[in-house]
């Protein structure tokens, strides 16, 4: 691709906050030309249109200095006069999926004929732009993993530009920010995998409509511009000491509720003072609180640990307040004091220190119960200014309400749902808003689509969540405000989300309803990686089957424009989560590329951080030890699955330079110590230490899988080294972590020099499955995977769980591999889950935190292995080995997708015989495994 265009962008600067913006350029087109392409980019996303018609959006994630471009084949067009419109939305800040570059657009249509370039479009100071002011700037994140809730106001803006005969000649001149390898974009490259689905599905009911009355004001205020000033990054481990004031002024004296929000993950006070008195608060609490006539000091303590410092407030009283920012002369309602101290720490490799310093200032000032007492601190006073403070955060105003009625859903309220012409009418109430629980059945990721009728001002708040229990009860995401609001024009009007959110179930609140409205209809466009339903699985046992179906939808709705989490709370590429997926992915969809993508994409973390990082390409720079080493082994496991040599070529440099980089952190006792994120498991492991043991097992095993690739491409010298490094540290391991009296592995050596007292199944489990353990040692710790004592430490999340499952497999302990799995999984299908739960035990009261969590989907990969027995004898597929086993079934049928097709089988116990049938591409040897008195055809051929 050469590029003539030039990166443009408007006057709002390098990083507006949740800045829409608008490019137009017509154009004029003649019939001398065969094709015309449009190559386009964005920082940070972008829809393109063409004579008003939605072409495309991206572009996919990526590194900035290596941002993607996208390229659509325009057909359709007219000859003479058509337009390009680009909606630009910037973040202005980073998400766990995006690091803050700059506002800008690029875009290049090339005509061609015969092959040569005969016209050219090029973005530059010609087109026109205009700032999108539908779109409320004035939000709150998501999370702190995300980006903007989307806020729409129709009114404000002519939905009519994206046409040809639209006047922009009031809009301004776009901005020419340079050419082709301007910074911060230095490089741009072509997109490498296929543009994401955009699949239309319906509702499947309407499951209640209840009068609901919301609290009556709201603040939701982003702290980090004021006391982490200039930082636009989305890193944890922030710190700080400091305060949030403000006036509340009253008409007369009053008595009402108050409630103070805190993202979950929080390490905050939960404290305030009212005119001195002192509270101590939690997520979701109703304080009750009175206030004087006239003013009132509000003092909030957001002093803490954060990863987004945000907070939220509302009040519930008789009559709205009006909040007053102290010594502010502008009409701002909120004032920041401090940082008295604030830092960032970084968990990368090296020690962070996260206590906080003991400041008197910050601590005087705590105890002040007038505004007059105020004054000695205003040295320390920002203005926060308003539109770092959002009024209309749906989340808030869908779950802290007050249900005044249920109402009795009749046949004319599902039909919002159904995908024909008929419609619900609403009806004004008397006491409340119209609140509508609407259940699409499944767990999907896409945007979020409606029809309606209405009067101008008319509000459509949408909140989205994944689970309610059997009693009703939801499971509210408090660290999640995954949320739409619609402001509607008159008249009947389509609205297509711009953003794509993970749900199950919608709320959909109608406020400020004058008139009767019409909603005609309802869906979600789903948007998921492009792919074939080949790998399949069915048997004779029904539980199993269903547990095979939300485990693969789980699989599927986590694979966007790369392998992610989940659809809901990050939508992040976590390395070690993609190391488990990865092979479940090549059970179920054989999505090669994708899992490509993601393993490029990590390599180039190392050039940001010592080690391969946690999650990427995030504003969060974490290192989570674990995750790097399943790195090393995720690229072994993809060039076992697919052979391609030359994909372990390209990133063999960052393998080898992880190696090294590794190599920096064995200690004086031959084992690895580091300081970053040492976790494995969501469970009371003592790992909250620099040497951790299952990080220095598993670090054995990746160092003998880099040493085969090196030894593929020829790096003998590499392969004896990295040898030499794996022997030594099984050694260590051995040495320095076995406790031989208590005969088991422990979790940790302590700062100290303490050795752990903790025991785990996990640490054991990963010391057996890398082969760290030998001889007799061996046979005890596979005791204690076969028979857990109850004083280890168990396992507490599905992603354990598949190593758990590898092991017993590798025991010959099937029995107990499907025993846990129609326990576990069973539980999930008992209260009605539709995907894979994260963990359990995660948060008090709920079954889960991640309702659809790639990570736990093990059963795709385990049905494969356990029942249809196909696995690759070398790179590949080019040889398999085929080993189907009943495990007790009446029957099993399915398919294995490989990179050469796919491997059908059936098998059936018919009493006296097993019946076998195996389907498989011609060019695939197979070494197939069956019992005596099997019956078996290979590719319509009897086998004898």
């Amino acid at each position: 691709m050469e590029w003539k265009a030039n990166w443009i962008w408007d006057n709002s600067g390098e990083h507006p906050r949740n800045h829409w913006t608008c490019f137009r350029r017509i154009f004029s087109v003649s019939s001398d030309y065969e094709s015309a392409i449009l190559s386009i980019s964005a920082d940070t996303k972008y829809s393109v249109y063409i004579n008003g018609q939605l072409i495309g959006s991206g572009p996919v994630r990526g590194w900035t200095s290596e941002w993607y471009y996208d390229q659509y084949e325009l057909s359709g067009l007219r000859k003479g006069e058509n337009v390009i419109a680009v909606l630009v939305n910037h973040y202005g800040m980073g998400t766990m999926h995006y690091i803050e570059g700059r506002g800008g657009l690029l875009a290049q249509i090339d005509f061609s004929y015969n092959g040569e370039v005969v016209g050219q479009l090029l973005t530059d100071e010609r087109w026109k732009t205009a700032n999108h002011a539908g779109f409320i700037k004035e939000s709150v994140k998501m999370s702190n993993c995300l980006s903007w809730a989307e806020i729409y106001n129709a009114n404000l803006f002519d939905c009519e530009w994206e046409q040809l005969l639209f006047d922009d000649s009031g809009w301004d001149d776009a901005e020419i920010i340079g050419s082709y390898g301007v910074s911060p974009w230095k490089s741009l490259i072509p997109r490498d995998i296929p543009h994401l689905t955009n699949e239309p599905i319906y509702p499947k009911s309407v499951l209640s409509l209840k009068e609901v009355r919301p609290v009556s004001q709201h603040f939701s205020i982003d702290l980090k511009p004021t006391f982490f000033s200039g930082e636009l990054d989305c890193n944890s481990g922030k710190i700080m000491q400091g305060y949030v004031v403000t006036e509340l002024h009253s008409n007369d004296e009053a008595s009402g509720e108050m409630t103070l929000t805190f993202d979950a993950h929080a390490g905050a006070k939960w404290e305030f003072s009212l005119n001195g008195e002192q509270f101590k608060t939690q997520n979701g609490k109703y304080e009750k609180v009175k206030l004087r006539k006239g003013r009132n000091l509000l003092i909030i303590d957001v002093g803490g640990f954060f990863h987004e410092p945000t907070i939220h407030l509302t009040f519930n009283f008789p009559e709205n307040l009006n909040l007053i920012a102290p010594f502010s002369q502008k009409e701002t309602k909120f004032i920041g004091f401090g940082p008295f101290y604030s830092t960032t720490q970084l968990q990368i490799g090296k020690q962070v220190e996260l206590k906080i310093p003991a400041e008197n200032e910050y601590f005087q000032m705590k105890q002040l119960s007038s505004i007059s007492e105020l004054a000695p601190f205003k040295k320390w006073a920002k203005v926060i200014p308003n539109n770092h403070v959002c009024t209309d955060n749906v989340s808030l105003l869908s779950i802290l309400k007050k249900d005044i009625k249920t109402y009795p859903i009749g046949f004319e309220q599902q039909n919002m749902v159904l995908p024909n012409h008929s419609f619900t009418r609403v009806e004004p109430m008397e006491k409340g808003d119209p609140e509508y629980l609407i259940d699409f059945g499944k767990e999907y990721l896409g945007h979020i689509e409606f029809e309606v009728e209405a009067l101008q001002g008319t509000i459509f708040d949408f909140f989205l969540f994944e689970s309610i229990h059997k009693d009703g009860k939801i499971e509210h995401t408090f660290s999640l405000n995954n949320s739409l609001r619609y402001v509607a024009k008159n008249g009947r009007q389509v609205y297509r989300s711009f953003i794509p959110r993970g749900f199950r179930y919608m709320l959909l609140t109608i406020r400020n309803l004058k008139t009767p409205c019409k909603i005609f209809s309802m869906k979600v466009d789903v948007t998921t990686f492009p792919t074939g339903n080949i790998g399949v699985f069915s048997s004779s046992d029904y539980q199993l089957n269903q547990i095979w179906e939300i485990s693969k939808h789980t699989v599927r709705m986590c694979a966007q424009d790369t392998i992610i989490d989940c659809p809901a709370y990050e939508q992040a590429l976590w390395t070690g989560d993609s190391y488990n997926i990865s092979l479940m992915n090549y059970y179920t969809f054989g999505n090669y590329d994708l899992v490509k993508r993601c393993l490029r994409l990590i390599s180039k973390s190392v050039y940001r951080s010592p080690l391969p990082e946690s999650h990427v390409p995030s504003g969060w720079q974490n290192v989570l030890t674990a995750w790097s080493i399943l790195w090393m082994k995720a690229c072994r496991e993809y060039y076992r699955f697919t052979g391609d040599v030359e994909f372990i070529k390209e990133v063999y440099p960052e393998l080898k330079l992880t190696v090294q980089r590794f190599q920096e952190f064995i200690n004086q006792d031959g084992l690895l110590e580091i300081s970053a994120w040492n976790m494995l498991d969501w469970a009371p492991m003592d790992t909250a230490h620099n040497i951790v043991t299952h990080q220095n097992a598993l670090l054995v095993d990746a160092l003998r899988q880099t040493a085969y690739l090196a030894s593929i491409i020829g790096e003998n010298d590499d392969e004896v080294t990295f040898l030499t490094l794996s022997d030594q540290l099984k050694r260590a391991i051995n040495k320095y972590l076995w406790d031989e009296e208590e005969k088991v592995f422990i979790d940790s050596i302590h700062e100290d020099g303490t050795r752990s007292k903790i025991h785990s199944v996990q640490t054991n489990l990963i010391a057996y499955l890398t082969n760290c353990v030998e001889g007799n040692r061996r046979n005890i710790i596979e005791q204690y995977i076969v028979n857990p004592t109850e004083e280890f430490v168990q396992i507490k999340s599905p992603f354990v769980l598949f190593f758990y499952y590898q092991t017993l497999m590798e025991l010959g302990k099937n029995d107990l591999v499907l025993d846990n799995i129609k326990n576990v999984y069973g539980y999930m299908l008992e209260n009605d889950a539709t995907t894979c739960w994260e963990g359990w035990e995660l948060i008090e009261g709920d079954f889960s935190r991640s309702h659809c969590h790639a990570w736990s989907a093990a059963p795709t990969y385990v049905f494969g292995v356990l029942f249809f027995g196909v696995k690759p004898l070398e790179p590949g597929f080019t040889r398999v080995s085929i080993a189907p086993n009943l495990n007790g079934l009446k029957w099993i049928k399915g398919s294995v997708p490989i990179p050469q097709g796919r491997i059908d089988i059936y098998c059936k116990d018919l009493g006296d015989y097993i019946d076998m049938q195996i389907t498989l591409p011609e060019d695939v040897k197979a070494e197939i495994s069956s019992s005596k008195n099997t019956r078996l055809l290979v590719n319509g051929k009897k086998i004898s």
